[in-house]
């Protein structure tokens, strides 16, 4: 992969989705390789920020308190990457199941945009913040339809398009409820 792949597979079927489609990783190395680094990257930035803005977002919430809830974000960000695998092996139209790592991997890579758009949190202005995740969501959502054209539905695009926003709408009604369990311990 080049440095462009993962901004090509926002926009293509088949620029790094390719590759993808190839390799058949197991849960556990899709966990270690893309969950786990970039869920504790988000962690990390949400730590910054509680630490260093903390007066910005939530005045008066102790530390202590900011690193319980980025302990529950954590957590949950886990158990949301297998509850979103389950749910794309599901849905997909397939005569037969699709393996669980295949859809684990793209539940792996979805998230991706929106745990880098923590990284606005060194800008400790809540709307750019928010902005960002919005788009880190959009970018989202791109990496579901193509990675659903590329990895389980090749023939009918239709049918694609309606199952990428059914897996998105699930995922960002999922990632709702993680930011309001976040934030309202935080108010």
């Amino acid at each position: 992969m080049t440095p462009l792949t993962p901004l090509r597979m926002l926009l293509s079927s088949h620029h790094g989705w390719d590759e993808i489609a190839h390799h058949h990783a197991s849960t556990a190395r899709s966990f270690f390789r893309i969950v786990l680094p970039a869920s504790l990257f988000a962690a990390a930035m949400l730590l910054y920020a509680a630490y260093f803005n903390g007066e910005v977002y939530a005045p008066q919430v102790p530390l202590a308190q900011w690193q319980a809830v980025i302990v529950l974000f954590l957590l949950l960000n886990w158990f949301s990457v297998h509850l979103m695998a389950s749910f794309i092996r599901l849905a997909v139209h397939a005569e037969a199941r699709p393996p669980y790592a295949d859809c684990y991997r793209l539940a792996a890579l979805a998230p991706l945009p929106i745990w880098l758009s923590a990284l606005s949190l060194l800008v400790p202005l809540p709307f750019f913040n928010m902005a960002i995740g919005l788009l880190g969501l959009l970018a989202s959502g791109l990496l579901i339809y193509h990675g659903l054209d590329a990895l389980f539905e090749h023939e009918d695009s239709v049918r694609t398009e309606s199952l990428a926003y059914t897996v998105f709408t699930v995922g960002a009604l999922l990632w709702a409820v993680l930011v309001a369990l976040i934030a309202v311990p935080l108010l």
